[in-house]
């Protein structure tokens, strides 16, 4: 559940705000702000029903089913007995409505003329794999009837497409890739024009746009295109990562191309072009296209119209009509009414016209973070296995976790999917952080070691430990030496920042002293002593002059990095600070503390801007968003919250972790959060 606090307003034993017009409470200029964070223009291009990667279409399989479900009872009076149910997506929607009608018309041929029998036996094989991947969604039966089909015609393009597509539903994507590539090296069976062939370029395409080599996906696309410009699904492909690389105005013009080829009989186009015309403030268009989407009668369109709706009503309620901005949330969540963003929305449109109470209601039925909820990892196992610790690389398409398993874990971003893991060490992993080029990965913990990883290979590089002696060990360094292991900490060591320059790693430990490395020698350049307890959480300031520490002792210190000089200690915390993030501009300072609360401070003149309180627990980290006005909260209450940094007003909060929330990160676009925590789980959120 997400809770959407206002400040004064009685909580009720539930957790949730009473339903009271939220002007009773807060000033005008409050509830101006307090309503505009909420109001921030939605990005339709990275935001479907249900917050998904922004190369995707949809976030449904194309054949919804209509289930005998009721509603729970959160939902609205109006929501239907029967309502579709929806299967998660895996790759572009429209992929598998293209291969399930292909497939569905194969298997209809009639081969009593066919003279070679072994073909007869190779499609009769074909048939029982599309019945189980189509009827039951068996996808390892699938595979082994596409394999005995392919044991008895090994040139069976159709069959190896199929099949490539099963392995892809099962995550193989490499063995799909294997497929789609021989689909295309051998003739097909009953194409009617054999080199216009270019079905498997479609499913490949795919493949490389969920495991993000979107270059890739857009040579196979233009390839298809160019083998076959009636293939109007290509274009569809190929505008997807035009969105992406924000070609908006190619991206238009080849989904324009898509519906001319289909007499706009192309509700998938109609979406994603409605998609670009509002975020390209073109409104009116928008508008029309998410209506053609809603009124179009396509074999696949009914999985369209609750995006249509959404998107539609987003429009209208940015252009000040709340009240058909509710009339088209009403008929999405009719159509879905687990659409969280939907409640969420209808919400705001009903605070628009004073329906207080409604909104509250949709508040609560909102359900929000699981509607912010992109992925949800569980690498990480064993008895000790929390996740103390994340970060994101510069370029946003790595996520790193640290866990006490000993391990670090790799995730592509946008996918979800785990790379490689790094192991080696013998503790656990208490701090994780990538340096400015995204080359390479720093991790330290109770081994008491600072460990450099290779990001590309997963190797070890560079050991700095607690031994006295330099010991030689295998591998080479970026610089083509020996590795060492060379002396150091005498404690745990829970904190790491890599100087923005690159050049230099710092470290924070138990031992009470912060330590920097060159991280190409090897060489330990200096030492600061000053804290009288554990050092928690380092940040260096963006123009690399400056480091801050936040210790155990309640206080927060800054250092000159040159000259190891003390320039500032600020004292406001009751007890020890966990967590410190300077703001992207350097100017100011946010710490959080054991004693549940948040302060931003000007920390060159030593002075307090205000104070963020909402936890009910320690906050154990800390991030600014990208352009400095959110930061990003984790606790130990187990919960996350986004706050307004010009305000200090908490924006919303994050539930769903099962324990101590121990380390969030932003994204370097701003889109997402993630967090670790002690219930052995990574989260990725997309941001509201």
């Amino acid at each position: 559940m997400t809770e959407i606090v206002l400040p004064s307003i009685l909580i009720t034993k539930y957790g949730v705000a009473e339903a009271v017009p939220i002007n009773k409470y807060l000033s005008s200029l409050q509830v101006e702000k307090t309503l505009a964070v909420l109001e921030k223009a939605t990005n339709f291009i990275a935001t479907g029903s249900s917050f998904i990667p922004d190369i995707s279409i949809l976030r449904a399989t194309l054949v919804p089913t209509i289930a005998p479900t009721f509603a729970p009872t959160f939902a609205p009076t109006f929501a239907p007995t029967f309502v579709p149910t929806f299967a998660p997506l895996s790759l572009i929607g429209r992929v598998d409505f293209f291969f399930e009608v292909q497939e569905l018309n194969l298997v209809k041929i009639n081969i009593g003329d066919k003279k070679d029998s072994f073909v007869s036996a190779a499609l009769e094989s074909y048939k029982l794999g599309v019945e189980k991947a189509q009827q039951k969604a068996d996808y390892k039966a699938a595979v082994k009837h596409y394999s005995d089909a392919l044991s008895k015609d090994g040139k069976f393009a159709e069959a190896h497409a199929s099949r490539g597509r099963a392995y892809s539903e099962l995550g193989d994507q490499q063995r799909a890739i294997a497929d789609y590539t021989m689909a295309m090296n051998v003739s097909p069976k009953f194409a009617e024009d054999k080199d216009r062939y270019v079905e498997p370029l479609l499913g490949r395409g795919t493949v490389y746009i969920k495991l993000g080599n979107y270059q890739a996906a857009l040579d196979d696309f233009n390839l298809a295109v160019k083998l076959n410009p009636d293939f109007y699904d290509a274009y569809l492909g190929r505008a997807i990562i035009y969105i992406e690389q924000k070609d908006y105005q190619q991206a238009i013009k080849d989904l324009t191309e898509s519906l001319k080829l289909t007499a706009d009989n192309y509700p998938a186009a109609f979406l994603k072009r409605g998609s670009v015309w509002a975020e390209l403030g073109e409104y009116e268009k928008a508008i029309e296209d998410f209506t053609q989407a809603i009124d179009n009668q396509a074999d696949d369109a009914r999985t369209y119209y609750p995006d249509a709706y959404y998107k539609r009503g987003l429009i209208n309620l940015n252009l000040g009509e709340p009240e058909k901005a509710i009339k088209d949330f009403n008929n999405a969540i009719n159509l879905d009414y687990k659409y969280y963003e939907a409640y969420y929305k209808r919400a705001i449109a009903h605070d628009k016209i004073g329906e207080y109470e409604a909104a509250n209601q949709d508040y609560i039925n909102a359900d929000y973070s699981k509607g912010l909820l992109t992925y949800n990892l569980t690498g990480h196992s064993g008895m000790f296995a929390a996740v103390r610790s994340v970060a994101i690389s510069p370029d946003g398409t790595t996520l790193a976790s640290g866990s006490e398993d000993s391990t670090i874990k790799l995730w592509n971003l946008k996918t979800g999917r785990e790379i490689k893991t790094l192991s080696g060490n013998s503790g656990s992993v208490l701090a994780v952080t990538f340096s400015p080029d995204g080359q390479t990965i720093a991790s330290s913990g109770t081994e008491k070691t600072i460990k450099l990883w290779n990001v590309s290979t997963g190797e070890e590089i560079l050991t700095l430990s607690g031994d006295s002696d330099w010991i030689l060990s295998l591998g080479s360094s970026p610089s083509g030496s020996y590795d060492k292991t060379i002396s150091g900490h005498s404690g745990w060591i829970r904190s790491l920042a890599f100087n923005p320059d690159g050049q230099t790693i710092a470290s924070g430990s138990d031992d009470k002293t912060i330590k920097f490395w060159n991280i190409e020698t090897g060489e330990q350049i200096r030492s600061f002593s000053g804290h009288s307890d554990y050092i928690q959480s380092l940040s260096f300031s963006p123009n690399n002059n400056i480091i801050a520490s936040g210790s155990s002792d309640k206080t927060i210190k800054l250092w000159n990095v040159q000259t190891g000089t003390e320039i500032n200690s600020l004292e406001g915390h009751q007890q020890s600070v966990r967590a410190i993030a300077f703001s992207p501009n350097g100017q100011t300072l946010a710490s959080g503390s054991q004693d549940n609360n948040i302060i931003l401070w000007d920390w060159q003149n030593n002075r307090q801007i205000r104070t963020f309180k909402g936890h009910s627990n320690a906050v154990t980290s800390l991030a600014f968003s990208p352009d400095g006005l959110i930061l990003v909260s984790g606790s130990d209450d187990k919960t996350i919250k986004l706050w307004d940094v010009q305000t200090g007003l908490p924006i919303i909060t994050l539930f769903g972790h099962e324990s101590y929330v121990e380390s969030v990160a932003f994204s370097p676009d701003g889109k997402n959060i993630v967090s670790g925590g002690y219930d052995k789980t990574v989260k990725v959120w997309q941001m509201p």
